[in-house]
């Protein structure tokens, strides 16, 4: 065999040994747990839970907190790096690792990777996420994948008209795609999944006296799911001091929504209630995550919060009954 053949050989050989390598990493980086009572995730923050039932597997994406650093303003300037979890029984989970990070990001300027927004659709998983760019203004880029674990591939630019955090995706009955956003706000998203068929709407989802009331009115996470034909949209309001989670609804995605009132309290440990909501296996399921102090490493200077669920009922109108937080082992 001659020298030329030789190193043919030898490179292929690597490449097939590094692709092992790789696979045994990726392999790796898996955790396998099981929910033990709340927190649901113990071994790594894991915030704002966006969680979706796709093939009849739960698909759960969410931030992630890091240690505050000399010179931070505060609490969120290093969240980076979105972890995405799976469970076919709601017991036992697979933490399939970091799935995207701002270094994953051109434009962006580096942590402040907020809120996720997750959706499904044309064979494809898009993954929406609000994170701020190079001149440090709050922008909502897409990141595309052929599988719910990834990889994911970031689209060139943020979309457009969007400037606030929590993107949250929902997909009507029809395959229609929504885009909903901080200060209310939503739209269609093109075919694409990538581009908004327009501009952003603003929602009508309360009376004047409610969102005039700085403890009632929303501030953050806005969420929508549909049951029997009626329209969700709920959201957060973390300055309340006993409850955080309202919602409201309607007949069509834009609203006008009838405000309902409260749905869920204040989160254990501290914590804004960030919340998804997802039916699954005939049982209807409220996610959120609470501060997780107990679950700190030592030393640990900062946030830390890591993902809950609770079972969430309705009433015979439709209407939500209060949320019940628990607390497992």
């Amino acid at each position: 065999m001659d020298l030329q053949k030789v190193l043919i050989l030898g490179l292929l050989l690597l490449g097939v040994c590094f692709g092992c390598q790789q696979k045994e990493s990726n392999e790796q980086e898996k955790v396998i747990f099981k929910m033990e009572g709340n927190p649901l995730v113990r071994h790594v923050s894991a915030a704002d839970p966006d969680v979706h039932v796709w093939d009849n597997v739960v698909w759960m994406y969410c931030s992630q907190d890091h240690q505050r650093q000399e010179g931070d303003k505060g609490n969120y300037d290093h969240m980076d790096g979105y972890h995405a979890f799976s469970s076919t029984d709601m017991i036992h989970w697979t933490d399939h690792g970091e799935v995207l990070h701002t270094k994953d990001i051109p434009w962006a300027n580096g942590g402040w990777l907020f809120a996720p927004g997750a959706a499904h659709k044309n064979e494809k998983y898009y993954i929406y996420f609000p994170v701020r760019n190079k001149e440090k203004k709050w922008k909502v880029g897409v990141a595309v994948g052929d599988a719910p674990q990834g990889p994911f591939e970031v689209m060139e630019k943020p979309l457009k008209w969007l400037d606030s955090i929590d993107p949250m995706c929902f997909i009507d009955d029809d395959g229609q795609a929504y885009l909903y956003n901080n200060n209310n706000v939503v739209a269609k998203l093109k075919p694409n999944m990538t581009e908004l068929a327009e501009k952003p709407r603003k929602i009508e989802y309360a009376p004047e006296e409610i969102v005039k009331d700085t403890l009632r009115h929303c501030r953050e996470g806005t969420y929508m799911h549909k049951k029997d034909g009626i329209y969700y949209y709920s959201y957060t309001n973390w300055k309340n001091p006993e409850i955080q989670g309202y919602y409201a609804m309607g007949s069509s995605p834009y609203g006008p929504f009838e405000w309902k009132g409260a749905m869920a309290p204040v989160p254990n440990d501290g914590a804004q209630d960030h919340h998804s909501i997802i039916e699954f296996k005939g049982q209807w399921y409220y996610f959120y995550h609470i501060g997780g102090h107990e679950f700190k490493p030592e030393g640990w200077n900062g946030y830390r919060r890591i993902a809950c669920y609770e079972k969430l009922y309705y009433n015979e109108d439709g209407t939500i009954q209060m949320i019940k937080h628990t607390k497992g082992n």
